[in-house]
């Protein structure tokens, strides 16, 4: 039988079957792999050194996506995930083994990516995690529909897995989300999406989004935003596609602390949602930074100017560049709140194209992009300025890698990367590392 065949062969008479797996590692998804007669076979929930019985549910030539059944040989490192709607959610993929367990994954995905896409040989630091590694989220963002339930998406779905305490946020907000469910129920059913912002105050936003958003009023409901007063809300917006954002009840402004700065952020702009692990975060990218007061700095990608600003106090000019007009309104704002807007500067519109506008030449660029890596120009313009230092702040090991591959083919040294466990039980870690330029002369 040749290779084709028989490869067509496996995929027809492995699906729905079961099969026993020993896994050898953890994807960066979270997923165990293993081999089945060479065949990759990827198991959620699986981890290293376990033997598992599982049923293949998606069978490919050369790989095979399947089911835990049982475990048959168990890990020394596997727990019993605390929450009740783990396995259904799919908002966590790692709350089945020990929090240690996962920062050494984190590092090792950095390090693989790293090497397999950068082809890049980089010290990768142990992953700083959180003495606390729960309710750390001061953001959430929930879905219902008609007059159901609240709850998150299911992972890669539009189903809604309801709960009764999500253990990634605060009891408080866990509460607000039952008295704003409770009051929604039958009087607002066209209200779909519901995000949730807490500080560390304790201090809560809402927005509500949706064709009858607009409609509450503290005319309307006084109970209502009372309830909510109490408990620490401090303001209700309203969203709908045809009259937009609106205040219904309560302040203009929403504060959050990073680095004992103070930051208004506005209902549609982004906030990192872990503040402890932010301070962190923030504190590796000053040290990586090595500023002294007389450098002109920029940072693209500069949200509502969290960074920028923390930036601004050791150097001489910083200009943030952010697409979100929503953000750069909050960040003019916030560098006039912490007294540094007089060598602060912000720029709307798509870095790729702001960044073109500047004359004066950076000393150090700080950039922390999506999921989705830099623009090409963007880099292409990067290796055309060559500051002495870049500090890349990454939410995605691949799309680092990618970019630090070009960046050192275009003239830098890598040094170490620093992964920061920004949320803790998932997949997702958050790298700061910093290029040199080789040549400064």
């Amino acid at each position: 039988m040749n290779k084709t065949l028989k490869n067509d062969y496996h995929a027809t008479q492995n699906k729905n079957t079961n099969l026993e797996v020993e896994c050898l590692r953890l994807l960066s998804d979270g997923s165990g792999v293993g081999y089945v007669d060479g065949i990759a076979t990827f198991v959620p929930g699986l981890l290293p050194g376990e033997l598992g019985e599982v049923e293949v549910e998606d069978a490919k030539k050369k790989y095979q996506r399947a089911r835990l059944v049982r475990i048959i040989n168990r890990s020394f490192e596997r727990c019993d995930a605390p929450c009740s709607v783990y396995e259904g959610c799919g908002g966590c993929q790692l709350q089945h083994t020990t929090y240690a367990e996962t920062l050494l994954w984190k590092q090792h995905w950095v390090k693989d990516a790293l090497i397999r896409i950068g082809k890049l040989d980089v010290d990768v630091k142990p992953t700083i995690g959180m003495e606390h590694p729960w309710r750390y989220r001061n953001k959430v963002r929930l879905h219902r529909e008609g007059s159901g339930e609240l709850g998150y998406y299911r992972e890669k779905s539009k189903t809604l897995v309801d709960f009764q305490d999500c253990l990634l946020i605060s009891e408080r907000m866990n509460r607000w989300i039952r008295l704003v469910q409770g009051f929604l129920a039958d009087r607002y059913p066209k209200i779909h999406t519901i995000t949730f912002r807490e500080n560390r105050k304790g201090e809560g936003l809402v927005l509500l989004e949706g064709s009858s958003a607009n409609s509450l009023s503290l005319e309307n409901d006084p109970e209502f935003f009372k309830v909510l007063s109490q408990d620490g809300i401090r303001s209700v917006w309203g969203m709908d596609s045809k009259e937009g954002l609106k205040l219904a009840w309560g302040d203009e402004t929403f504060s959050q602390t990073i680095l004992d700065l103070t930051f208004e952020v506005s209902p549609l702009s982004f906030l990192q949602v872990n503040p402890l692990q932010t301070d962190v975060l923030y504190s590796c990218v000053l040290e990586e930074a090595g500023l002294t007061g007389n450098e002109v700095v920029w940072d693209l990608y500069s949200g509502i100017g969290t960074l920028t600003i923390a930036l601004a106090q050791k150097t001489r000019k910083v200009t943030g560049i952010e697409e979100n007009p929503f953000a750069v309104k909050d960040a003019m704002r916030n560098a006039v709140i912490n007294q540094v807007s007089d060598h602060v500067e912000f720029l709307k519109g798509k870095v790729e194209s702001q960044m073109m506008t500047i004359e004066e030449q950076p000393d150090v660029v700080v950039l922390d992009p999506p999921r989705a890596g830099m623009h090409p120009e963007v880099v292409k313009r990067l290796l055309t300025l060559r500051p002495k230092r870049i500090i890349y702040v990454s939410c995605d090991p691949g799309t680092l890698a990618r970019d630090l591959g070009v960046l050192a083919q275009g003239g830098y040294m890598v040094g170490s990367a620093q992964p920061v466990d920004m949320f803790p039980w998932t997949q997702h870690v958050e790298t700061v590392v910093l290029l040199q330029r080789k040549h400064t002369t």
